[in-house]
């Protein structure tokens, strides 16, 4: 039970960390510290990646961490939505309170060292010791805020008065004077701003959802296209560099863009941590594995898996590279939904699946197969007809151990209420050959705190 517990906080803490999970349409954040260190709102934590992408965990405990933005102190500031509240984060990572009863994406420091935060239609400002004032309001929806090197704030918000001008992009001098920089916009979300003044963008197109791009505004308002190659995931994070490089996160990467605009992959849970292989999926379509940097199809998974969609489909590597987990939804009648996983190993340089821990699985059977052998007679709900299984390998606790967790829904009434929920720890011998060491039926208690 001692090594239960343990492997069950290890887990809550660092599973949850090593996922960039999509909490919500603006899911994270991204700021630098003085040292070049970039700090990333990833999940219910906040991840440090050093400049040559080494990742650790910073903080977690965190509920929905939205903005991020450094103090000249080297303090983080972290506005979680989840328990709206400001929390500050010293460079040690010791956490306190600094503001309550306020969330925000939005947050920037001036010279002086006050803190500004959108919310709702005004702006706060904060000074060092936490006195509050309103700096600015009656705006409709400002998102994101950044200050350029004269002082100067720069609000994306989400006001539109004349279809024809779209939304935009509104400029406050130090002593507060308004004035619009730019319009004309879409849906632009993140702003940042580079050594040279120059403003960054990201805006999600009205006529192509699926089309998200950076635009980059100079110094004088003129707008051009920086990047379009973001993809379809929602960008929710924007930083600039010292060197001048643009940073932008979404559902599982992070790019980076060099002053020109040629992008590169700074960091991303699709590619192994021996960067050797990478998955792909086009246009959330033809999910595969691919040698890492290249379009060499390693292993088709939506043949293999009978997944030609995998919207939500992920892959979670083991630490060596030497396995991975697949996580999808396989093709079902309208309106049922259920999830399941896929194993596979690398034999020589071939991907191999694994022996499933579920076979012939069905929406309603998944569970009742693994309760069947691995679970005490009491431990797996009676009302098993009704029920539909989600399984999902959360995290490695090493490179021969996976936890998986395993729980039943009840659908009705449009509602989605868990009726039992299972923490399965797999544990691997050298051939792949695969057997379940600790099960664990979770209280509603530890399941509360497992998806907070």
């Amino acid at each position: 039970m001692k090594l239960l517990n343990r492997l069950f906080i290890a887990l809550t803490v660092v599973g949850l960390a090593t996922m960039l999970v999509s909490v919500s349409a603006h899911a994270g954040g991204l700021t630098f510290d003085a040292a070049g260190n970039l700090f990333v709102a990833d999940g219910h934590s906040v991840s440090k990646f050093t400049v040559d992408g080494t990742k650790s965990t910073f903080a977690t405990g965190l509920k929905e961490p939205l903005g991020l933005s450094f103090d000249s102190k080297g303090n983080l500031f972290v506005s979680d939505v989840g328990s709206n509240s400001i929390y500050k984060l010293t460079p040690e990572g010791k956490k306190s309170t600094f503001a309550s009863g306020i969330s925000s994406v939005g947050m920037a420091f001036d010279r002086s060292g006050n803190l500004f935060v959108s919310h709702d239609d005004s702006i706060f400002k904060f000074t060092p010791e936490g006195v509050k004032s309103t700096f600015v309001s009656g705006l409709c929806n400002p998102i994101d805020l950044a200050f350029d090197g004269a002082g100067n704030l720069f609000v994306a918000d989400m006001a539109v008065t004349d279809a024809r001008i779209g939304r935009s992009i509104l400029r406050f001098t130090p002593d507060g004077t308004k004035s619009g920089f730019a319009s004309g916009l879409d849906h632009p979300s993140d702003v940042a701003v580079d050594g040279a003044g120059n403003l960054f963008v990201t805006e999600v197109t009205a006529a192509d959802a699926s089309s998200h791009s950076i635009r980059k505004f100079s110094i004088d308002g003129t707008k051009n296209i920086f990047a379009s190659t973001l993809g379809a995931a929602d960008p929710s994070g924007l930083a600039c560099d010292r060197s001048g490089n643009v940073f932008v996160s979404n559902k599982h990467s992070i790019l980076k863009f060099d002053s020109s605009g040629t992008p590169s992959t700074f960091a991303s849970d699709w590619v192994s941590p021996d960067k050797q292989w990478e998955y792909r999926c086009v246009d959330s379509h033809w999910p595969e594995i691919v040698k890492a940097g290249t379009t060499q199809v390693v292993l088709d998974l939506s043949e293999a898996q009978s997944v030609p969609h995998a919207t939500e489909a992920e892959v979670l590597w083991a630490p060596d590279s030497k396995r991975f987990a697949f996580n999808y939804s396989p093709p079902h009648a309208p309106h049922t939904s259920y999830e399941t996983i896929a194993l596979y190993q690398l034999r020589g340089d071939k991907w191999v699946a694994l022996r499933s821990p579920v076979a012939e699985t069905s929406e309603r059977t998944q569970l009742a197969q693994l309760a069947k052998e691995h679970l005490p007679k009491s431990g797996y709900p009676r009302r098993v007809e009704p029920l539909r299984d989600i399984l999902k390998v959360r995290n490695w606790a090493d490179a021969n151990t996976a936890i998986l967790y395993a729980y039943s829904v009840w659908v009705g009434s449009g509602s989605r209420s868990s009726e039992a929920s299972f923490l399965f720890t797999l544990n691997f011998d050298p051939e792949g050959n695969w057997k379940i060491v600790i099960t664990h039926r979770m209280s509603d208690k530890e399941v509360e705190n497992f998806n907070d």
